[in-house]
């Protein structure tokens, strides 16, 4: 049996995933990872470092704000843009990059700890200085944004120019927006019952909180980071799907494998609901109700020996003329010709 149109489009989705991951063959010269406090793109970012060192790819890591020794992995070349220029930070990073992209046929893999600080100071050479770095086919820019973190108020002369993350999602190639599986099960819910979605972290408004109180809670009893796909093909065709990233334990797995995607639709605990009852599963179960609707057999007989009022009307099919076999008998009484209006009548 040839597969579904639908079987198909996850299939390729999946695969398409499979590549932007590996960052082979120039899937995504540009991938955008957007990230909050509830969940932030870490896994995600260890899945492209994990790919890209079997793959034998150089790894050049930015930080802003991380600290080279408590990196959770070893680049190839670490800069740290604190308190650099923006002109000096590309040059510090143009010279651990090839300047002929015939030079080298290695692959190389930039990857920016969070975008806001150059967002924040320079949101007019944003997109500049992001595309100055991509030399050639070889190199993948993979740069994450904190959703969470504000920006200062924009001058009255630059009032008129886009925000920084507009202007990144226009750049981006490819859109990875990550989110904790728990809390999609727990809004997917809420839906399934007309619902108010619930709301966590910096969302629920309340002084002082940041991360949910139930977020550790919800850690152990859901794992898996869900992450929502976005590509934009080069004939401006955009692809979209949603993927969970599970662990997988390092007694069970192989280095090479140190996550399981699936589709967010095929997780047991999206699929189906908590209340699934018996009569879901194949089993039947009476509901208890005040009233009976099935009918005796007694019941049934005295049914079909109920004569309608004005039956035979019906008879013969109407076999007596146009007008004979579907007109109403009834006759008009006395009250009702009380009520008649001759003039509504004409009406």
């Amino acid at each position: 049996m040839p597969p579904t149109p639908l079987q198909q489009r996850r299939t390729h989705n999946t695969l398409l995933f499979q590549k932007l991951l590996n960052l082979r063959d120039g899937a995504s010269p540009l991938t955008l990872v957007l990230d909050t406090l509830e969940q932030r793109g870490r896994p995600l970012v260890s899945e492209f470092v994990d790919r890209a060192k079997i793959s034998k790819s150089k790894i050049v890591f930015i930080s802003f704000f991380t600290l080279q020794k408590k990196l959770y992995f070893h680049p190839d070349f670490f800069i740290s843009a604190r308190g650099k220029p923006l002109g000096k930070l590309r040059a510090d990073i143009l010279s651990h990059l090839p300047q002929s992209s015939t030079s080298t046929s290695i692959e190389i893999i930039i990857i920016i700890d969070a975008l806001n600080s150059l967002a924040s100071k320079y949101p007019k050479h944003l997109s500049t200085f992001l595309s100055s770095l991509l030399l050639g086919p070889h190199i993948s820019l993979l740069a994450i944004y904190h959703l969470d973190v504000p920006l200062p108020q924009a001058s009255s002369a630059c009032s008129y120019y886009p925000d920084p993350l507009t202007i990144l999602t226009y750049l981006a190639t490819a859109i990875l927006r990550v989110d904790r599986l728990s809390s999609v099960i727990l809004r997917k819910k809420a839906r399934d019952r007309s619902l108010v979605e619930p709301v966590f972290g910096l969302e629920e408004g309340r002084e002082g909180l940041l991360v949910s109180s139930e977020a550790k809670d919800r850690k152990d009893k859901e794992g898996g980071v869900v992450v929502e796909m976005e590509i934009r093909r080069r004939s401006g065709r955009g692809v979209r799907e949603i993927f969970i990233l599970q662990p997988v334990d390092s007694s069970e797995g192989s280095v090479a494998q140190r996550s399981n995607i699936i589709l967010l639709d095929d997780h047991p605990s999206y699929l189906l609901p908590d209340d699934i009852t018996p009569a879901a599963s194949g089993q039947q179960e009476e509901i208890e109700m005040t009233f009976n609707l099935s009918l005796t057999e007694k019941q049934r007989k005295d049914r079909e020996g109920v004569v309608l009022p004005y039956f035979d009307a019906q008879k013969d099919g109407g076999e007596h003329g146009p007008g004979e076999g579907g007109r109403i008998l009834y006759e008009m009484g006395a009250e009702d010709r009380e009520d008649f209006d001759d003039e509504e009548d004409e009406i």
